[in-house]
């Protein structure tokens, strides 16, 4: 990560955040997803950064971060608003996945945020995500078989083709990703509790940049289409050919999206 800066604060229950630090001008936090660290994100920061600080946050459990025995998506909320009384007032939030959640729910509960980007948030709207999925990935974390549990995942819940999944196996990301399996359940087991609690996020008053891939799984689909009709602020952009991963297959179309989206307000 040449030119990024490590830093840390302090969460609300004395857990250390790192985020690495890109840039100048105004601020964007970006909170990754389950499977990985702020550096999966680092090729779209390195272009928003020649406009922006841009703060790629390694959220509890992972990276430059700290952890702690009690979780749930309270002690994200406290990890994100330390990260972002850094930041300053009025920052940006981009959110992949389970980190798109985290991000919607901190603007839904009155964090000071100008603007949102939300690309695929796996909200529950139409039924639990992929329910026997995810006992089963738990149950592979519990004997310990890591690997067992990244494939479930990856196959069963983000509905990724075989094929890709083969070539992922065979690339550096799938042991930094098999690390940090551990972090799985728990994560799991917040989105199917939100079930009951959706419109908390319907609260949200922000800009909304919402992202989508063409060729996503449907129940992103469903997902994005429940906030698109439900927030004043919303836009929903599709991104052809992609999937889950577009910051990662074509980091310079969702920097794009994004400088367009911050360009336009």
């Amino acid at each position: 990560m040449q030119g990024a800066v490590p830093k840390r604060t302090t969460s609300a229950d004395g857990t250390p955040i790192g985020w690495r630090q890109l840039g100048t001008g105004p601020a964007i936090v970006i909170a990754h997803g389950a499977m990985s660290t702020g550096e999966q994100w680092l090729p779209v920061a390195e272009i928003l950064a020649e406009h922006n600080t841009v703060m790629l946050v390694d959220r509890r459990g992972r990276g430059l971060s700290g952890d702690a025995p009690d979780y749930d998506l309270s002690t994200e909320l406290a990890d994100l608003d330390a990260v972002l009384a850094v930041a300053g007032p009025g920052a940006t939030v981009i959110g992949h996945s389970y980190g798109a959640i985290i991000a919607a729910a901190a603007a839904a509960a009155g964090a000071d945020i100008s603007a949102l980007v939300l690309y695929e948030p796996p909200l529950p709207v139409v039924d639990l995500i992929a329910a026997n999925a995810c006992t089963s990935c738990a149950r592979a974390v519990e004997a310990g078989e890591h690997e067992r549990a990244l494939s479930i995942m990856l196959a069963d819940i983000v509905h990724m083709d075989e094929s890709d999944v083969g070539d992922l196996r065979r690339s550096p990301m799938w042991e930094r990703m098999v690390d940090l399996v551990p972090t799985l359940p728990r994560e799991l087991g917040v989105i199917n509790g939100l079930a009951g609690d959706l419109d908390r996020f319907t609260t949200i008053q922000q800009r909304t940049l919402l992202l989508l891939g063409e060729v996503t799984a449907q129940y992103q689909r469903d997902a994005t289409r429940f906030l698109v009709e439900r927030l004043p602020a919303a836009t929903r952009l599709e991104i052809p050919e992609q999937a889950h991963f577009a910051h990662v297959a074509v980091p310079g179309t969702v920097a794009d999206a994004v400088r367009s989206f911050l360009g336009g307000a």
